[in-house]
C-alpha cells in the first residue's frame, strides 16, 4: 500500500484547508504523505506567505528535526484532501536502526526535494515572470493533470496569490501573463480550474529542455 510499511505509524487523514503543523512549533516527528496533496510555506517579514513546494505521494515533510531542527522553520496546509503516517522521532531513530534500507529510502527522497528546490533557484535567477509561469502551468500538468475533454486539467486549485507566490512575482505580474496566456489559447479556466490545451507551446516559452 505505501513504502512506509511500519507499526510504529500513526495513520492520519486531513480534509482540504487543514493545518498539519506550523513555523516555529516545536517538530516532534515526521509525516510521510500516502495520497493528497500539501502546501509547504512559510512567511516573510511582512507576513506574507511564500510557498516553497507542493508535496504529494510518497513525499515526507516535516523532517527538520533530522537535522538539528527541533522546531519547524515552515508549515504544512492540505490543499487536497490528505492521508498520512506520522512517525515519532523517537520511533523514527528506532526505525534506523533496526531497518538501515529506510535510511537509503529517505536519503533518495531527500535527494530528489534537494534538487527540485535547486532548480527552482536557478529558475528563480534565470527566468523571467513569463518564462516561469510557463513552467508552472507545464509542471503542474505533468505532476497534477488528469486528461478530460478539454485537455490537461490540473486537479489541484490554487489562487492567483498562491500562483505569483510560487512563481516569485507579485499578484497583478501573474494575473497579467495569466490572461496572457489565456487570450493566446494555451489554457484555460473552468470552475476554477486550469486546464492545459498547449503543453508543448508552455515547455518552449518557459525554455524546457
Amino acid at each position: 500500500m505505501n513504502e512506509l510499511n511500519i507499526s510504529q505509524a500513526l495513520e492520519m487523514n486531513f480534509k482540504k484547508g487543514e493545518i498539519l503543523y506550523t513555523e516555529k512549533s516545536i517538530a516532534s516527528g515526521l509525516f510521510w504523505i500516502v495520497s493528497g496533496t500539501v502546501k509547504i510555506y512559510s512567511t516573510d517579514k511582512d507576513s506574507r506567505e511564500v510557498i516553497l513546494r507542493l508535496a504529494t505521494n510518497g513525499d515526507v515533510i516535516g523532517h527538520g528535526f533530522i537535522f538539528g531542527n527541533q522546531i519547524h522553520t515552515d508549515s504544512a496546509k492540505v490543499i487536497e484532501d490528505t492521508r498520512c503516517l506520522f512517525l515519532k522521532e523517537d520511533d523514527f531513530q528506532n526505525l534506523l536502526q533496526t531497518n538501515p534500507g529506510y535510511a537509503l529510502l529517505l536519503m533518495k527522497k531527500f535527494g530528489k526535494e534537494i534538487m527540485w528546490t535547486q532548480n527552482r533557484c536557478i529558475d528563480l535567477m534565470r527566468k523571467n515572470v513569463r518564462e516561469r509561469l510557463a513552467c508552472y502551468f507545464h509542471y503542474m500538468a505533468q505532476n497534477y493533470g488528469i486528461e478530460d475533454s478539454l485537455g490537461t486539467k490540473v486537479k489541484i486549485q490554487l489562487s492567483r496569490e498562491e500562483i505569483a507566490s510560487m512563481i516569485g512575482t507579485a499578484n497583478e505580474t501573474a494575473i497579467r501573463f495569466i490572461s496572457e496566456f489565456k487570450s493566446m489559447g494555451l489554457i484555460q479556466e473552468e470552475e476554477r480550474f486550469f486546464h492545459i490545451l498547449r503543453p508543448e507551446e508552455l515547455a518552449t516559452i518557459g525554455k524546457i529542455s
